[in-house]
């Protein structure tokens, strides 16, 4: 992430940026960040998609790629 980008500065994020969902394979909690796409459960260990992923300016910005390292939709960026 850039220094510079607001889209993206924690020192703007509210409470809920920060929030819990359900493992859809085992049903643990995961706490997810708005900007993750995944995490890896800590109980199965398989990979989850953040069901609320927030990636701000990074979805316009057509810096998003380099700024996040990753696409708005969690793939990595085009080479």
């Amino acid at each position: 992430m850039s220094p510079n980008c607001p889209g993206q500065d924690q020192r703007y994020w509210k409470p809920e940026d920060i929030f819990f969902a359900k493992c859809p394979f085992c049903g643990d909690e995961i706490e997810f960040w708005k900007d993750e796409p995944t995490r890896v459960c800590p109980s199965c260990q398989k990979e989850v998609r953040n069901p609320k992923i927030d990636t701000g300016c990074a979805k316009w910005c057509k810096h998003g790629d380099e700024c996040q390292g990753h696409t708005p939709d969690g793939a990595p960026p085009a080479s």
